[in-house]
């Protein structure tokens, strides 16, 4: 898969440039995001599939993490915080409620971690 890889995933982004591709390049991630949100490149790629998915694309994408068994090692991740803000970002309605309320269960543990307060940085969970 292209998007694990250190050069490879800016092909997979640059292809976010065309609208008609999104939909191809979202179905070949489907079923990977928890394992692509935990490395430095291809979590690039999922903060950019949440910016360019459309809203029920976006929620089935946030809605696989939240049902990941490593949700809370996601959070607490050098670079699947960054793929949680993404998602808090972009989140609209239920699924925002969803997030957070998965977030709200952990801030006792974010709150002790450099990547989790990034996280909580983005709610108003802060203190």
């Amino acid at each position: 898969m292209l998007a694990f890889f250190c050069y490879r995933n800016y092909v997979v982004q640059y292809v976010f440039e065309f609208p008609w591709a999104i939909v191809d390049v979202l179905d070949q991630l489907e079923g990977n995001y928890g394992d692509l949100s935990l490395q430095k490149y291809s979590s690039n790629v999922v903060e950019k599939c949440l910016q360019h998915a459309g809203d029920e694309r976006r929620n089935c994408i946030i809605q696989e993490l939240l049902n990941d068994s490593r949700i809370d090692q996601i959070m607490l991740d050098p670079y699947g915080n960054y793929v949680i803000q993404a998602a808090l970002n972009n989140a609209k309605g239920a699924i925002h409620a969803a997030l957070m309320e998965v977030i709200r269960s952990q801030v006792h543990v974010l709150r002790t971690s450099p990547y989790g307060k990034k996280v909580l940085s983005c709610t108003s969970l802060k203190k």
